[in-house]
């Protein structure tokens, strides 16, 4: 079984959608099979990987019984890589969407993918609505996006205390993976001083060591529908997030030690 991980944020344009993306990308490059599946209404997941273009049916269609799983998911360039769109998606197709998902039928279809991928990553709407929320009780972890400006660091504590309360009534095996300071100008002594801050107020663990820079370049990147590592003049923000991917998989690989380490004990290694 594959593990589900929210990519999550309370407030958007924080690069959320781009941070998904190449996440999941670098994931793939690392070796493991993974499913990236667009679950904002917005579709922007859908619209930055132009996955419409090849196919039209996505997730609604799939929750909805008008799509087989072999019929939604797109086969990308990048072997390891699928991506799942959100499919075809208006004002009644939300609404019936924000219902399945508090009756737990995307909990079920979110099972079902892991069950053919290493990884499904969503790219979850922003917020603290039914959706963000259903994606947490579906998922085995949660890596929040924010950036280092005033307004989205104000946001994190009530994305902090949505995930507890997770955590404590419904999904207790729900791991917070880390905060993911995206975008972020070292330059500006404004930012810079807000990373001190809030590094200063958080524990140390709770943060990626990973920080994704700002750079005029991810401009180009949206326009031509490709993760970084797909684009020639990106290789250094590629770089970044095959960072992100390898202190992912540490932290994976550390916790898993760390949960295995009495049956070692007890059993030798044999």
């Amino acid at each position: 079984m594959g593990k589900i991980v929210t990519i999550a944020s309370h407030k958007g344009g924080v690069g959320k959608t781009t941070t998904a993306l190449n996440f999941a990308y670098s994931l793939s490059r690392l070796g493991g099979s993974v499913l990236l599946v667009d679950v904002d209404p917005q579709g922007g997941m859908t619209v930055a990987t132009n996955v419409k273009k090849h196919n039209g049916s996505g997730l609604v269609d799939y929750l909805s019984g008008n799509s087989q799983l072999q019929d939604v998911i797109s086969q990308t360039k990048a072997r390891r890589l699928s991506i799942m769109g959100i499919g075809s998606i208006d004002h009644n197709s939300i609404a019936r969407l924000e219902q399945l998902a508090a009756h737990g039928a995307l909990k079920k279809a979110l099972t079902i993918f892991a069950k053919y991928y290493d990884y499904v990553i969503v790219d979850a709407p922003a917020g603290l609505g039914c959706l963000p929320t259903a994606l947490l009780n579906a998922s085995d972890a949660v890596i929040l996006v924010v950036q280092c400006r005033s307004l989205a660091l104000k946001t994190l504590p009530p994305m902090l205390a949505l995930i507890d309360w997770v955590q404590k009534s419904s999904n207790p095996n729900l791991i917070l993976e880390g905060v993911l300071i995206n975008m972020y100008n070292q330059s500006n002594p404004t930012e810079s001083q807000l990373f001190s801050e809030i590094q200063s107020a958080f524990p140390e663990q709770m943060f990626f060591t990973t920080t994704i820079p700002f750079d005029p370049v991810f401009e180009d990147i949206s326009l031509q529908s490709v993760p970084a590592a797909m684009h020639n003049g990106a290789q250094a923000i590629a770089g970044r997030y095959i960072e992100l991917s390898v202190e992912y998989k540490q932290r994976e690989m550390l916790r898993a030690q760390a949960e295995g380490a009495d049956d070692v004990a007890d059993s030798g290694l044999f």
